[in-house]
């Protein structure tokens, strides 16, 4: 890990609005620029994600992280899924996002690196995975050869489930946000050279990690966790605000270490823990 500058690098406006599913807004960006001259970012990770930036009442603007669903560079287009969840700024716009809209998002970047040598891929998440998950089902789709996928969704509507890119002998389960992690803790661990990726809320995620990190002591190279949101997002903002700029400070000198990311996560999840931000 590594700090970035908290601040949009690319622009660009809203050219087209549809719903994907009862609880799933696709938004798709055209006429991308960068703020310093540069032209459209060139594609990343499977997973690539980034932090933008939504209009709020009163002309401001709040960031947001959201995975890029889709590119298509011909057109310098961009789709991104946003879920309509809960309350908050991002959630609102998603609900009434329209075309015109200029927003403004920093550099994507991603995560999803299988090593060579992998015979199996566990894609597991949440409603908020699932743009993540069909880009990489879809990009693996095109590849001549890959390994087999054990695929596990969570969803609290059934009507949220999207047709996915399988290939013969994926295997995919959708599951009630309650067994998620227990599904995904099940296809842990059996097939040595697997490689796992996860996405979803915060403590699931982190109890995922332990499984594959501290009780299966699998490499870090094999497995990629993230937490997208947290249950209690509103009362752990105003926690961490009330800690102050110390707090802040102790975190910017874990992520300045040059240890590896897994290093700087139990770095920071023992720093959080101590303050109660667990």
């Amino acid at each position: 890990m590594t700090l970035r500058e908290d601040r949009p690098e690319y622009e660009a406006r809203v050219t087209a609005v549809s719903r994907v599913t009862p609880h799933m807004v696709r938004v798709t960006l055209a006429g991308v620029r960068g703020l310093g001259g540069a032209g459209m970012p060139e594609p990343g990770l499977a997973d690539e994600f980034f932090g933008l930036w939504v209009p709020v009442p009163g002309g401001d603007s709040v960031k947001r992280y959201y995975t890029v669903r889709r590119r298509r560079e011909g057109r310098g287009e961009i789709d991104v899924d946003l879920v309509l969840h809960g309350t908050g700024p991002a959630t609102e716009w998603a609900g009434v996002a329209a075309v015109g809209d200029v927003v403004a998002f920093d550099a994507p970047r991603g995560h999803y690196a299988p090593p060579s040598d992998t015979t199996s891929l566990v894609l597991c998440g949440d409603v908020t995975a699932l743009p993540a998950i069909g880009r990489i089902l879809e990009e693996r789709a095109a590849l001549e050869t890959s390994p087999p996928a054990s695929i596990v969704i969570a969803l609290d509507d059934p009507a949220d489930r999207q047709a996915l890119a399988l290939r013969p002998g994926d295997d995919l389960r959708w599951c009630a946000t309650s067994a998620l992690v227990e599904e995904t803790r099940r296809l842990c661990g059996g097939d040595p050279l697997a490689y796992v990726w996860f996405s979803g809320e915060a403590a699931d995620m982190r109890a995922v990690r332990a499984r594959l990190r501290r009780e299966l002591g699998i490499p870090a190279s094999r497995w990629t966790t993230m937490g997208y949101w947290r249950r209690d997002s509103e009362r752990w903002a105003a926690r961490f605000a009330a800690a102050g700029p110390e707090l802040q400070r102790a975190i910017d000198e874990v992520l300045e270490t040059s240890v590896d990311d897994e290093t700087q996560a139990d770095r920071l999840e023992e720093l959080l823990a101590g303050r109660g931000l667990l």
